[in-house]
């Protein structure tokens, strides 16, 4: 859908009304949040993150290499961004000495993630023993 036509704001405006947090960083990526004009949400895709072309079509500009990775829940209109430590701006591409970490770190959240299903499943098994208790 036509980006103009959705928001009804001129895309100057919108280009305009967009600000980019400083960058900020760990051992592995580099972080920025992008605050975007409320109008512009409902041009989103809704329950998952934008792909490059689409997060550019839609007018927010920034080098190579930048993922848009999730969303700050508080404010919807706040979208989070990263990119590997190293990244050439130009073309995107990652320092191959940095694909070691990025493969380990996204292990790392895999686990938690496994980790922290496990503990909602102990968590609602518990509570349904304790609700057959009561009878």
């Amino acid at each position: 859908m036509d980006l103009l036509r959705m928001t009804n704001m001129p895309l100057a405006l919108i280009n305009e009304d967009i600000d980019y947090s400083d960058k900020y960083s760990d051992d592995v990526y580099e972080y920025r949040r992008v605050t975007v004009p409320r109008a512009m949400l409902q041009t989103f895709p809704q329950g998952r993150t934008m792909e490059e072309w689409e997060w550019r079509q839609h007018g927010i500009v920034m080098s190579r290499g930048w993922e848009h990775y999730d969303h700050h829940a508080p404010e919807a209109n706040v979208l989070l961004f990263r990119r590997v430590l190293g990244t050439d701006p130009r073309t995107g591409l990652i320092p191959p000495k940095m694909a070691l970490k990025v493969q380990q770190r996204l292990q790392y959240v895999q686990e938690l993630e496994q980790a922290r299903q496990r503990m909602i499943q102990e968590r609602m098994l518990r509570e349904q023993s304790m609700g057959t208790m009561d009878f």
